[in-house]
């Protein structure tokens, strides 16, 4: 492959992944607002500043790229375990926030500054 056909792919990925996260926010952004009109229900775990949440560090980094949009295949690869860990993981991690699905995990997570929504963001995790 030559260096412009690199380049150009490497171009078509970044796009990719800007316009999967811009999907991703459209998503979260009517979750969040709805949520925080809403407030916890049954299923959730109240947190808050005084309430951390117990991730791990590599609980912190699954959710990251789950709120950037990867599946489980592109999560494990990037992290080197199989996509079957990366379930078991986010089960706990559904868990722990207490929630039930992956797109309210993204959201929960967005809310309690576990994850960071964009590249500009700093994120802080616990």
């Amino acid at each position: 492959m030559t260096d412009r056909g690199h380049t150009d792919l490497l171009v078509a990925l970044h796009r990719e992944l800007l316009e999967r996260e811009a999907r991703l926010q459209e998503l979260l952004d009517p979750l969040v607002d709805r949520d925080r009109l809403r407030g916890p229900s049954a299923n959730e775990a109240p947190a808050g500043p005084g309430d951390p949440i117990p991730l791990t560090e590599r609980e912190v980094q699954i959710l990251q790229l789950l709120v950037r949009g990867h599946t489980n295949r592109q999560i494990s690869a990037q992290l080197g375990c199989t996509s079957a860990t990366i379930r078991n993981r986010l089960g706990r991690i559904y868990g722990k926030l207490g929630v039930m699905t992956r797109t309210h995990a993204a959201v929960r997570a967005v809310e309690l500054g576990l994850c960071r929504t964009s590249p500009s963001e700093t994120s802080s995790h616990i």
